[in-house]
């Protein structure tokens, strides 16, 4: 790897790391909280190439695994990893991957092409993998799961918009090694 495409991994890394910062909203229904942090998912796969976007994700489940309380609400460590929520963390590698491979494909990604990579990424691609880690350390059915998770598609949807708009505004100011 070059010198910039390792330092815009650590750069979208310290980016999720942030919006762990951010105070989650925890749902009375699930261990899963709402927080800001797949808003950087797809931050990463929309502005970074494929290799680059999933390796800042494996760095940051390498720092959460490590101790660092860089999820939402504070949390760290393998107990953070292996929580009803752990499914999700981890599915955010493939999620950032898929999106980056999605808009690799296509020459100059618009704004609809933004969104619905990341709505395809995070519904059909992160949500089983959550959900199902989500069963398995609850010990409910897998559609029982799925169904508490329904409640996240909304704020996955703002998301995706909002980094579409912030993509395209972006895309002529800064050169990252992507495709945004």
């Amino acid at each position: 790897m070059k010198t910039k495409e390792l330092v815009e991994i650590a750069l979208f890394t310290a980016i999720l790391a942030v919006l762990g910062f951010l105070p989650p909203l925890p749902l009375p229904f699930t261990p899963v909280p709402i927080t800001l942090q797949n808003l950087g998912v797809i931050l990463a796969g929309t502005f970074l190439g494929v290799r680059a976007a999933a390796s800042s994700m494996i760095l940051f489940v390498l720092l959460v695994g490590a101790g660092l309380p860089i999820l939402g609400g504070g949390r760290g460590g393998i107990g953070a990893i292996i929580s009803p929520s752990g499914g999700f963390v981890l599915g955010w590698i493939v999620e950032a991957f898929v999106i980056a491979f999605i808009l690799s494909k296509i020459k100059k990604p618009g704004f609809w092409a933004i969104i619905l990579s990341g709505l395809f990424a995070g519904i059909i691609v992160l949500y089983p993998i959550g959900t199902l880690w989500q069963s398995v350390m609850m010990h409910i059915p897998w559609g029982a799961a799925l169904t508490m998770s329904i409640v996240y598609v909304p704020g996955d949807a703002i998301k995706a918009v909002v980094v579409a708009a912030l993509a395209i505004k972006l895309r002529e100011r800064v050169r990252l090694i992507g495709h945004a």
